[in-house]
């Protein structure tokens, strides 16, 4: 069985760098087992482990050990991502983390500029935007026909989350819910925000 990150491993990893900023520089092997109170054979056996999975880049002339990226990532309370799901017919569950993104704003690839909006109402459920949600806006004054935008209508002193197309002076916005109608302005008076780029939020509730 090829090796994982435990949770064993895991608390090594983040004794390494404690030990690392403790004492300005990366500790030995012996002193790893020293901290942790376990055999240096114990400790070696998880720092071949570690090494194998990448989360240790190579120890230096004196046995120093150095974290890579990756364990950083890990570290730093990123998620783990477990491989993949399957949406149609059953795949096999991986039972340990193919990666760790280092943070959310780095899974969900945030830029300068980047921000969130709250979501009021339920006009985008039919993209799984529920009331309550968050969704991430880069800011841009156009987007593409089809995308779905942060708007502004003049006049209305509003801002909406739509679906967005231009038919030649006009502009029309859609909702991802039937029960909302769509609504055409003069094109003067739409002023196109920013472009949606993510959802945040919980899993939308269970149908009746």
């Amino acid at each position: 069985m090829p090796p994982r990150l435990t949770a064993v491993r895991l608390h090594l990893l983040r004794t390494v760098l404690r030990l690392t900023r403790d004492t300005g520089g990366p500790p030995s092997a012996a002193e790893l087992a020293r901290e942790l109170k376990i055999t240096e054979a114990s400790a070696s056996l998880h720092l071949r482990a570690l090494r194998e999975l990448g989360y240790i880049e190579r120890t230096g002339a004196r046995g120093r050990l150095l974290l890579s990226d990756k364990a950083l990532a890990a570290i730093g309370g990123g998620i783990p991502i477990y491989g993949q799901i399957a949406a149609g017919p059953p795949i096999l569950a991986e039972q340990s983390p193919d990666s760790v993104t280092p943070s959310l704003d780095s899974f969900l690839d945030v830029r300068d500029g980047d921000f969130l909006l709250r979501v009021s109402g339920e006009s985008m459920t039919g993209i799984g935007v529920m009331n309550g949600d968050h969704v991430l806006v880069r800011p841009t004054q156009e987007v593409h026909d089809g995308e779905v935008a942060v708007v502004l209508i003049s006049g209305e002193n509003a801002a909406t989350l739509k679906r967005l197309y231009r038919f030649g002076p006009e502009v029309t916005l859609l909702s991802e819910n039937p029960a909302f109608a769509r609504m055409t302005y003069p094109a003067d008076q739409v002023q196109v925000q920013g472009r949606m780029i993510a959802r945040v939020g919980l899993a939308p509730r269970r149908r009746e």
